[in-house]
Protein backbone atom coordinates (compact mmCIF):
# COMPACT_ATOMS: atom_id res chain seq x y z
CA UNK A 1 0.00 0.00 0.00
CA UNK A 2 1.23 3.00 -1.13
CA UNK A 3 1.48 6.55 1.43
CA UNK A 4 -0.71 9.15 0.44
CA UNK A 5 0.70 12.33 -0.58
CA UNK A 6 -0.35 15.69 -0.55
CA UNK A 7 0.34 18.68 -2.62
CA UNK A 8 2.44 21.78 -1.63
CA UNK A 9 2.67 24.79 -3.32
CA UNK A 10 6.19 26.10 -2.66
CA UNK A 11 6.15 30.72 -2.81
CA UNK A 12 8.96 32.30 -3.52
CA UNK A 13 9.29 36.20 -3.14
CA UNK A 14 11.68 39.15 -4.25
CA UNK A 15 12.94 41.68 -1.56
CA UNK A 16 9.81 43.56 -2.04
CA UNK A 17 7.83 40.44 -1.40
CA UNK A 18 6.64 40.08 -4.92
CA UNK A 19 5.66 36.63 -5.72
CA UNK A 20 8.41 35.69 -8.41
CA UNK A 21 7.47 31.75 -9.03
CA UNK A 22 5.26 29.64 -7.70
CA UNK A 23 5.77 25.19 -7.78
CA UNK A 24 4.70 22.80 -6.64
CA UNK A 25 5.66 19.57 -4.71
CA UNK A 26 4.46 16.13 -3.76
CA UNK A 27 5.23 14.94 -0.19
CA UNK A 28 3.61 12.43 2.54
CA UNK A 29 4.22 15.17 5.44
CA UNK A 30 4.97 18.71 6.46
CA UNK A 31 8.73 17.89 7.02
CA UNK A 32 9.54 16.19 4.05
CA UNK A 33 7.64 18.58 1.85
CA UNK A 34 10.45 20.89 3.83
CA UNK A 35 13.08 18.66 3.44
CA UNK A 36 12.45 18.03 -0.26
CA UNK A 37 11.47 21.85 -0.80
CA UNK A 38 15.55 22.31 0.84
CA UNK A 39 16.60 19.79 -1.43
CA UNK A 40 15.13 21.05 -4.55
CA UNK A 41 17.14 24.07 -3.93
CA UNK A 42 14.23 26.24 -2.78
CA UNK A 43 16.11 29.32 -0.07
CA UNK A 44 15.25 32.19 1.38
CA UNK A 45 12.29 34.26 0.75
CA UNK A 46 9.99 31.16 0.17
CA UNK A 47 6.79 29.37 1.62
CA UNK A 48 5.53 26.29 1.66
CA UNK A 49 1.38 26.01 1.38
CA UNK A 50 -1.00 23.05 1.97
CA UNK A 51 -4.53 24.84 0.89
CA UNK A 52 -4.98 27.72 3.48
CA UNK A 53 -2.45 26.82 5.51
CA UNK A 54 1.51 28.20 5.68
CA UNK A 55 3.14 25.13 6.55
CA UNK A 56 6.73 27.10 7.01
CA UNK A 57 8.84 30.42 5.73
CA UNK A 58 11.97 28.51 4.78
CA UNK A 59 13.95 31.28 5.74
CA UNK A 60 13.17 31.05 8.60
CA UNK A 61 13.36 27.33 8.78
CA UNK A 62 17.08 27.96 7.84
CA UNK A 63 17.73 30.00 10.61
CA UNK A 64 16.51 27.62 13.46
CA UNK A 65 18.41 24.68 12.33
Amino acid sequence: MSTPTITYRVYCFDSARHIVSVDQLEAANDEQAIDKAHAQGFGDRCEIWDGKRMVAMLDAERQQA
